[in-house]
């Protein structure tokens, strides 16, 4: 019995030992067969011979799956086979292996932009920064294509985007185009107004003056005995110009009369209208009151005829475009020959010295005067035109979209503008936004 008890722990040393020597050789073995499927398969992929490269490198992955030989039996099938679609797949495989590694996202990036696939390339970019990875590869990759575009609708003629929509013409009648420059509601209307305060102005075949929500449904009927000519935007005031074939008059939703005769008028935005009698144009408030005590020789408006914006107009006195605040008070001391209004807190077109430049409010110079002509920054960009051509530059100054175009308009926040080639103008969509 003695025996026994000496016998059992030198049982138990030989079984472990044994248990270390079959578990080292079956490691071995593995070690080994791994090895041999990766020779083997870049024997194949040496001879471009698809099938049984693709096949070992599968028996291998099932042996022992890493982040490199993902990418590399990826990389066979893109830079080896030129085969894209295998790639794509493989690329899509190892994301979903590894989502958090940078490599995957750098890999799969490039691989959409060689497919001419921007869209995909885009949406991807954007899932690897919401997961907060960081790879400066894919964002040089980013940089190289951020201003990559594509156009979509066809129109005659077009106006600004306002409410997310834009009056549109296509032969002799207007609708409104969705940012996307697919039609949203029928060309069926002899004018069509920018939407402001939810709803547009339109004038039917008939010579009736309504008012249109988003969704073309009639919302408000211009009720007055006046002939409309012209009908302008609704304000958040409520009050509305209309012109009758001889003067302007501003009226409320109830009808009442807010103020009038005038030559020519403006929208009421942001709480002031500028109007024309024939001694000159004056600023006037809500109620119908003068708000600027002066006469000016013309006060310049924005393309939705909107003159105050951005807390500041462009008149015209003496022959001189001057900036002015709402009190009159001059904004900066230059003149300029010409000028675009604010639309929104940013910079204004204006021409001095023949040339076109942008400022602020203050009146000072992001871009000294070099552009043959411009419009004014609209959500990070302002169209631009040199040698007879229209492009885009940013707020860094770049021109990051070349003259190309024979006009343009401003940028949506959706990433988004009407330009024109030719006679035929379409909405300019810039993938990174819109992809989906």
């Amino acid at each position: 019995m003695k025996n026994y008890k000496l016998i059992a722990p030198v049982v138990l040393v030989v079984l472990f030992v044994l248990g270390i020597y079959q578990t080292t050789n079956n490691r071995l073995k593995d070690e080994k067969q791994y090895n041999q499927y990766l020779e083997e398969a870049r024997a194949y992929a040496a001879q471009e011979i698809e099938l049984y490269a693709g096949e070992n490198y599968q028996n291998a992955l099932n042996m022992r799956p890493t982040l490199k030989l993902y990418l590399e039996i990826a990389h066979f099938y893109q830079d080896t086979m030129g085969n894209h679609s295998r790639a794509l797949e493989w690329g899509e495989r190892t994301l979903t292996a590894y989502p958090k590694s940078p490599e995957s996202y750098n890999f799969l990036l490039a691989a959409y932009l060689k497919d001419r696939d921007p869209m995909s390339f885009f949406e991807l970019y954007d899932t690897m920064r919401n997961r907060h990875v960081v790879s400066a590869e894919a964002d040089a990759l980013y940089q190289s294509v951020e201003y990559e575009y594509y156009l979509q609708g066809e129109y005659d003629e077009v106006s600004v985007f306002s409410g997310g929509l834009a009056p549109v013409r296509r032969n002799e009648t207007w609708g409104y185009s969705n940012s996307k420059g697919k039609k949203k509601i029928g060309t069926i209307y002899a004018y069509a107004g920018a939407f402001n305060n939810g709803m547009a102005p339109v004038i039917d075949a008939d010579g009736s003056g309504f008012f249109i929500d988003s969704d073309g449904n009639k919302v408000f009927v211009v009720d007055t005995e006046e002939t409309v000519s012209e009908l302008g935007s609704m304000s958040s005031a409520d009050i509305y110009a209309v012109n009758n074939g001889r003067e302007w008059n501003y009226y409320d939703k109830s009808g009442r009369l807010v103020m009038g005769g005038f030559t020519e008028a403006t929208a009421l935005a942001n709480g002031l209208a500028a109007c024309r009698t024939q001694e000159g144009w004056r600023i006037y408030d809500v109620y119908g009151n003068i708000h600027i005590d002066e006469k000016f020789d013309d006060v310049l408006t924005d393309e939705k005829n909107m003159a105050y914006r951005n807390e500041r107009l462009f008149i015209k006195k003496d022959g001189a475009v001057q900036m002015i605040d709402e009190a009159g008070k001059r904004g900066g001391t230059q003149d300029y020959e010409a000028a675009r209004s604010f639309l929104e807190n940013s910079y204004a077109a204006v021409k001095s010295g023949g040339k076109w430049g942008f400022i602020d409010k203050e009146g000072n110079w992001l871009i000294e005067p070099a552009y043959e002509d411009a419009r004014s920054f609209s959500n990070g960009y302002a169209a631009v035109c040199l040698d007879g051509m229209w492009g885009f530059i940013n707020l860094e100054r770049e021109l990051c979209i070349p003259c190309q175009f024979t006009a343009a308009k401003d940028f949506t926040a959706n990433g988004t503008v009407f330009v024109q080639n030719g006679t035929i103008w379409s909405v300019l969509l810039l993938y990174q936004k819109n992809y989906g």
